[in-house]
């Protein structure tokens, strides 16, 4: 497998490590933003126009099989990264690879090419895995926001209509010494305490996990 590393778009770098009458090989694409499905173009000496390929994403990183009848042959092959839209189609980046001469083996047929379908159809698939991990990912923050603020099964801890609460809570303090202060302490509970006046009770301040909390001053 060859791997060419880009620092920025617009860049054309070349790798070498290709010999005549190789086969399933592959081409590591790092250092860009890639969608999960792109469009390659490759072009070697005696085409008439350039071959379309699928680049496509497996585990996180970016391939491109290289055809196997351009592995026949001894001249150099470029890759065009192409990424399009229904609007607009750009040449981003190119590689140039390079086929090192060797004697054909006895007998030698070259291969059919790899179903690239297939691929496209693994890229599907790690899109869909990455989806739904983002998902869940989301849901599960849903609920610790929700049982945050009135509780959740998954938190019998937190088993309490928290927002009431805090809001009882507030009131009755305010109510018998006229004004208070809220703090979230390092163990995620609301503690309530007199002050003097009411500037004081508004000293809010973003506590180090994030949560809006009124510190004593």
């Amino acid at each position: 497998m060859l791997i060419a590393n880009f620092t920025n778009y617009g860049e054309e770098i070349t790798v070498d490590g290709l010999w005549q009458y190789d086969y399933g090989q592959r081409l590591q694409i790092n250092g860009l933003n890639l969608p999960d499905v792109f469009e390659v173009h490759l072009f070697w000496k005696g085409l008439e126009e350039a071959k379309v390929v699928t680049g496509y994403t497996e585990n996180n990183k970016f391939y491109v099989d290289i055809p196997n009848e351009s592995l026949k042959q001894r001249q150099a092959i470029t890759v065009y990264i192409y990424l399009s839209t229904p609007e607009t189609g750009k040449t981003v980046n190119t590689v140039m690879m390079f086929v090192n001469k060797r004697p054909e083996p006895e007998g030698f047929e070259i291969p059919e090419d790899i179903d690239l379908f297939h691929h496209t159809l693994t890229a599907v698939g790690e899109y869909t895995r990455q989806t739904k991990e983002a998902a869940q990912m989301a849901d599960a923050r849903a609920t610790e926001s929700e049982s945050w603020a009135h509780g959740h099964k998954l938190y019998p801890e937190r088993d309490k209509d928290n927002a009431k609460y805090y809001a009882d809570q507030a009131k009755q303090v305010a109510t018998q010494n006229g004004f208070c202060r809220m703090e979230i302490r390092e163990d995620g509970h609301l503690y309530l305490s007199r002050t003097e006046n009411i500037v004081q009770s508004l000293d809010f301040k973003i506590n180090d996990k994030g949560r809006l909390g009124v510190m004593m001053s």
